[in-house]
């Protein structure tokens, strides 16, 4: 694989543009090199050729590769060897067969005890946010085959807003402040599902034995507690003014469907799952700001699933290399399932 090294190393001062620009390449090439090495790490171990393209010859230095890799190979050890057990890397030239290659790099990539995988495109929840799921803890999780009921996540006695005052965030209940300036149903649900990540939370709270509940429209505000000499959270109501809440509703439950994806703890794909309903919760502290009783705080709640949820609908992301046709290929989920709770054996 190449990768420029303008996109490695460190580069002259640039633009909001060209930052944004450098980011998604290195983005691309970060997940062109995890693949990679998901394939060998799956695949009985092998090497990857790094092209610095770009380098110049005087530069001996590749320690940026270093900073721009080590952290992301460091995820895809997920059977507890340490990082020196599994990698190893040298300048091309450093062989003599190979002289005037210093511009290449060899990864050598050992093998794997389990399936590797570079993204496992499901949360988990701490008690306030969602963290990525590690191998071990999703192992366990698959292995269990916990068997959950289908109630949908409740906030009991919270009939409007005035109710939600004394309602704190845990790892059933995150809060999202509401601030954009729009009534179109369609636009604000599309600005949830993307800047807010609703369909990571939902992977998340259907993993907890209650499910959880996404509240859009509180805002957590610091507040000093001059009396006492320290600073805390209060919830402050910013209403969702919708026009057509059925635009909204539909929209929402379009976008989380096409987004999401079920499954069994044996990796066969639950169609049509009902896993989070849509609530509106009345706001009734009318002010000069919201004098609308088309103002509302929107409440996702989701249930408990008997399974995976995956907040993208390609799944895990793992991969294995065919030496045959000398082609990398994906992993199906079935087998990947099989892998992540047997062992890479399973893989052969």
């Amino acid at each position: 694989m190449g990768i420029h090294v303008k996109y490695v190393f460190g580069d002259k001062e640039q633009g909001k543009e060209q930052k944004r620009i450098k980011k998604e390449k290195r983005d691309r090439k970060a997940f062109e090199l995890l693949r990679n090495v998901s394939a060998l790490r799956n695949s009985n171990s092998g090497c990857v050729l790094v092209h610095l393209v770009g380098l110049a010859p005087e530069d001996s230095f590749t320690g940026a590769f270093d900073e721009f890799a080590d952290s992301k190979l460091y995820e895809l050890i997920q059977d507890g060897k340490q990082f020196s057990d599994v990698y190893r890397k040298e300048v091309l030239n450093s062989n003599c067969a190979c002289h005037g290659f210093g511009d290449f790099l060899v990864l050598y990539v050992g093998a794997s005890s389990i399936v590797t995988t570079c993204k496992f495109n499901t949360k988990v929840t701490l008690d306030d946010c969602i963290i990525d799921i590690c191998a071990q803890t999703l192992r366990t999780f698959v292995r269990e085959r916990k068997s959950h009921s289908d109630k949908f996540h409740t906030l009991p006695g919270v009939t409007n807003t005035d109710h939600l005052q004394n309602v704190q965030e845990n790892r059933s209940v995150q809060m999202k402040s509401h601030f954009l300036q729009k009534k179109d149903g369609k636009e604000i649900a599309e600005y949830i599902i993307k800047n807010h990540k609703l369909a990571e939370y939902i992977s998340a709270f259907t993993k907890i034995e209650c499910g959880g509940s996404f509240l859009y429209g509180v805002h957590q505000m610091n507040c000093f507690l001059q009396e006492y000499g320290y600073e805390t959270k209060v919830n402050r109501i910013q209403p969702v003014v919708l026009g057509d809440r059925t635009v909204f509703r539909d929209t929402l439950e379009d976008s989380i469907r096409n987004t999401v994806l079920v499954c069994d703890y044996d990796g066969d794909r639950i169609q049509d799952s009902n896993i989070f309903q849509i609530e509106f919760i009345p706001c009734t502290r009318v002010n000069d700001e919201h004098d609308d009783e088309q103002a509302v705080v929107v409440h996702v709640a989701v249930r408990p699933v008997s399974g995976i949820v995956f907040y993208d609908k390609q799944g895990p992301l793992a991969y294995r290399y065919d030496k045959r046709y000398k082609v990398i290929t994906r992993i199906d989920i079935k087998e990947w399932i099989r892998a992540l709770t047997k062992g890479r054996a399973s893989l052969e």
